[in-house]
């Protein structure tokens, strides 16, 4: 095994004060924008503020604890939580504001107090539902396709951005073998962040992965959070689990063959300056009498691509996003990513899709995003 070089390890210690720096100010904008002022009773104001406080000690400690800390489930619910809430009132505070200059304006700040309670009890309703969406079991999303080239019909499973670590734990993890093994698909595609924690927290987990069945096998890329923890030890233990790491290469699927599968290295290679992704080699040598397959971690590779090697992927399988997991935070995504979720052209005539992940980030809070196994019914095009 080889140790994750120091940069890696530098930011993952660096990504827990950042993280921590973020919550800190987003707090302090949710205070003076929403909480401040949120009563005339100063008694009220003040049980607000200290919620909020303990609330951001939480994001706090969460961020620490991702990576380096093991406790019960019931704690890293709580301190999960307390992410989701922290961006759910920011954006609530943010309304409130615009809500507060339009009464400083009108001369009505009598006003303001009330709004901002209503703005509060909406957003408590909202963190609600996007909890309880966020804890239902991963759905199987069904796409049948028809792909140039293809000789027989193809069952593909594509797994995305589990996020072994914390609430993601091995009983989590063996209801996604379960629910994958039901649909007895070809073979299994695991397109990125399947771990997001040391690998001391996520190695029984990922032994559970060995219990996979298809009939020729799983295949995994990496996502970008791998790269912040011990990532080379990580990769050890997902091929000692009997699935097959795609690092800028490709190889066929099937007896007699039926597609070329490639893989690459996600784009967070590039910025760590290790494990970099190189489309060239990825595509290269290719069958070209069959369909060929891309999986890659970020949907932006699409904007990346070379127009000639794009042209070389008839179906392009990603994640990345979450469908923007929380909305409208949601929104900030598409600044980076092309698209959020779903199938989509490309400008070659080839195909992306995007899925949303069976896991989460953060929270275990989803609002207008799915958690989803997806499956594809590959055909030969008529």
């Amino acid at each position: 095994m080889e140790d994750t070089p120091q940069f890696a390890q530098m930011n993952n210690l660096l990504f827990p004060f950042l993280g921590s720096l973020l919550f800190i100010v987003l707090h302090i904008i949710i205070y003076f924008l929403l909480v401040r002022n949120i009563s005339t009773r100063r008694s009220l104001c003040r049980i607000y503020s200290i919620i909020l406080w303990v609330n951001m000690a939480w994001t706090i400690l969460y961020m620490f604890m991702r990576a380096f800390v093991v406790a019960p489930k019931w704690i890293f619910m709580l301190v999960s939580i307390s992410v989701g809430v922290a961006f759910s009132f920011f954006i609530a505070a943010l309304v409130a504001g615009i809500f507060n200059a339009i009464f400083i304006l009108l001369k009505r700040h009598h006003l303001s107090p009330r709004i901002k309670r209503y703005i509060l009890a909406l957003c408590c309703l909202y963190s609600i539902y996007a909890i309880y969406h966020g804890l239902e079991d991963p759905k199987i999303q069904r796409l049948t396709m028809e792909i140039p080239k293809l000789q027989a019909p193809l069952k593909v499973i594509q797994l995305s951005d589990v996020h072994i670590g914390g609430l993601i734990d091995e009983e989590y993890v063996a209801k996604l073998v379960f629910l994958i093994n039901q649909e007895e698909p070809d073979f299994i595609a695991i397109t990125g962040d399947l771990v997001d924690t040391n690998l001391a927290n996520a190695a029984n987990s990922i032994e559970l992965l060995s219990a996979l069945r298809s009939k020729f096998g799983s295949y995994y890329v990496l996502g970008n959070h791998e790269y912040i923890h011990n990532v080379y030890d990580i990769l050890e233990h997902i091929r000692a689990a009997g699935i097959k790491i795609l690092q800028n290469q490709n190889l066929t699927i099937g007896d007699p063959p039926l597609v070329n599968l490639a893989g690459s290295n996600d784009l967070m290679g590039n910025r760590m300056g290790f494990l970099q992704p190189d489309f060239e080699a990825t595509l290269q040598h290719l069958n070209p009498n069959l369909p060929t397959i891309l999986l890659a971690h970020q949907p932006k590779v699409i904007n990346i691509l070379e127009e000639r090697l794009l042209a070389k992927a008839d179906v392009i399988l990603t994640g990345h996003t979450h469908g923007g997991q929380i909305f409208p935070i949601s929104l900030a995504v598409l600044l980076q990513q092309p698209y959020l979720k779903g199938l989509h052209k490309t400008k070659t005539g080839g195909y992306i899709y995007i899925s949303e992940g069976a896991g989460f980030w953060g929270p275990p809070m989803r609002a207008f995003s799915d958690s989803e196994i997806t499956l594809f019914e590959f055909l030969p095009k008529q």
